[in-house]
């Protein structure tokens, strides 16, 4: 089984404190933007709105065009050059994250810039974000962080499909390489007692740096990892019609009694009420489906 590294940055952002420096929409123009070298100790989120012109960072020549969002990380030396017959309107925003000393953005290689799938909710979303750092209201920094997950999240679905998996699965990091390898352990030792030890152990670390090491990229626990994989495999077979209560139990090392409880504290449904609810919902959307489908051959 190959892990998706992708993933581990999903759960990195869960964690991810958020702080929104400044936000804001500027128009550049060939006559008053003066062209020069930017470097910011914050990371900015630049999205072109309208217009052309070119991005350059990192020894590449990047073209802006309307829809395409640029994630550039503290640090980086970067130039806007704008085209002269089409102006440019940017979005941005400057942001700092907790996890930053581990830099896994870097590490997981990703690009600074893509193609954005919906470029009106992106548009949208930084609206949203002007508004809430403007009001400044008690609820705002919780808003602030839920648009910028939401803007991370369309950056992320917005990746070329497999040409960013396949190049960290050629050359992943140390890093990576050991977060890889205890993930498989775990998800092939569900069953089994998995301890601290026993993780560390995979990748040749102390059990007390295990610890910092692992919860610093995911984090989690190891521990509080092994039961949310857990509770996650458990939740999928017991969408199976084959697979009773006391199989998925068994399949997850836990006795059913013990199962039950935690499957309850985690989901606030016990494992059948689960599995039944799952059952109601599914025949509803079956039946919702095969409606719309006679409804649209009589029209």
């Amino acid at each position: 089984m190959t892990t998706n590294f992708l993933t581990i940055m999903m759960k990195h952002f869960e964690h991810m404190n958020i702080e929104v420096a400044a936000a804001a929409e500027t128009a550049l123009d060939i006559e008053t933007h003066k062209e020069k070298e930017d470097i910011y100790d914050c990371n900015r989120f630049l999205f072109v709105k309208e217009g052309r012109g070119t991005l350059t960072a990192q020894g590449r020549q990047i073209e802006m065009k309307a829809g395409r969002l640029f994630v550039l990380l503290s640090g980086m030396s970067h130039r806007i050059s704008v085209a002269e017959d089409a102006p440019l309107t940017l979005q941005w925003c400057h942001f700092r994250s907790s996890y930053e000393d581990r830099d896994l953005y870097r590490t997981l290689q990703l690009p600074f810039s893509v193609n954005v799938n919906n470029v009106p909710a992106v548009s949208s979303l930084f609206c949203k974000l002007y508004e809430e750092l403007a009001r400044d209201k008690l609820t705002s920094r919780l808003r602030i962080k839920a648009i910028m997950l939401e803007l991370i999240s369309e950056y992320l679905e917005s990746l070329p499909n497999g040409e960013q998996e396949s190049k960290l699965q050629s050359s992943p990091s140390e890093e990576l390489q050991k977060i890889n390898a205890v993930l498989q352990y775990i998800d092939e030792h569900l069953a089994d007692n998995i301890t601290v030890e026993s993780l560390a152990k995979q990748v040749f670390l102390h059990p007390n740096y295990f610890i910092v090491f692992f919860k610093g990229i995911l984090g989690y626990s190891p521990i509080q990892y092994v039961n949310m994989r857990r509770m996650e495999v458990a939740k999928a077979m017991l969408l199976l019609p084959e697979c009773n209560v006391s199989a998925v139990a068994h399949k997850v090392g836990m006795q059913i009694y013990y199962f039950s409880r935690m499957f309850k504290a985690h989901t606030g449904l016990t494992p059948s009420r689960y599995r039944k609810q799952a059952a109601a919902f599914a025949s509803a959307a079956v039946a919702g489906d095969d409606a719309e489908e006679r409804s649209t051959q009589k029209a």
